[in-house]
């Protein structure tokens, strides 16, 4: 098939976003921590192959050759994260998300937020306006629920043990019966030096 096929055309561009994904030991905690939780009805539990911190979600038509190229100019150091306190958004009283924070790194992930962004400007992706706020998805709710118990559950201490991000991964997201199914397309490694 030629260069302007549809089927090259799909596997070229898709949804996708670019996140921080935490070492295994550190998921292990997570999962320790969130297993008991007694969630609403209405809530589906995120899996441990879902968790990660997302920085910049990129929309449904991305040509993940050239956002995994320009990522290649990423020129940020590692950064120390530790996981703490919940919250839901938009608010606990309404719930659509529970998340879990971060209690030591959020400027950290804010500035690297930052960076990716920059290096995703020129190729026509405009970040969002709001704040950003570093979080790992635990749960989606289908409709708005009182979460308060849940996220008072969770507590607003550290989770786990501090870690060191040292790379941004681009997946491509594909929504599937089961949930969503990430694929990585692009790791860029964190400039140590």
């Amino acid at each position: 098939m030629g260069a302007g096929s549809p089927a090259s055309l799909r596997s070229a561009s898709g949804r996708g976003f670019v996140a921080v994904v935490p070492p295994p030991a550190v998921l292990d905690e997570v999962a320790a921590h969130s297993a008991a939780l007694d969630l609403p009805g209405t809530a589906r539990r995120m899996v441990r192959a879902q968790w990660h911190l997302t920085l910049h979600f990129l929309g449904n038509r991305v040509d993940f050759d050239a956002f995994g190229a320009a990522l290649g100019a990423l020129a940020v150091r590692p950064g120390g994260i530790q996981f703490g306190g919940a919250g839901a958004f938009p608010s606990a009283r309404r719930a659509r998300l529970l998340w879990l924070g971060v209690t030591e790194g959020g400027e950290y992930l804010a500035q690297l937020h930052t960076a990716v962004g920059a290096l995703f400007a020129p190729l026509g992706h405009e970040p969002e306006p709001r704040r950003y706020h570093a979080h790992l998805t635990l749960a989606r709710l289908e409709s708005p629920t009182d979460a308060r118990p849940v996220v008072a559950a969770l507590g607003s201490g550290p989770v786990g043990e501090p870690w060191t991000a040292d790379a941004v991964v681009l997946f491509q997201s594909r929504t599937l019966s089961t949930g969503a199914e990430y694929e990585e397309r692009a790791r860029v490694t964190l400039a140590t030096t």
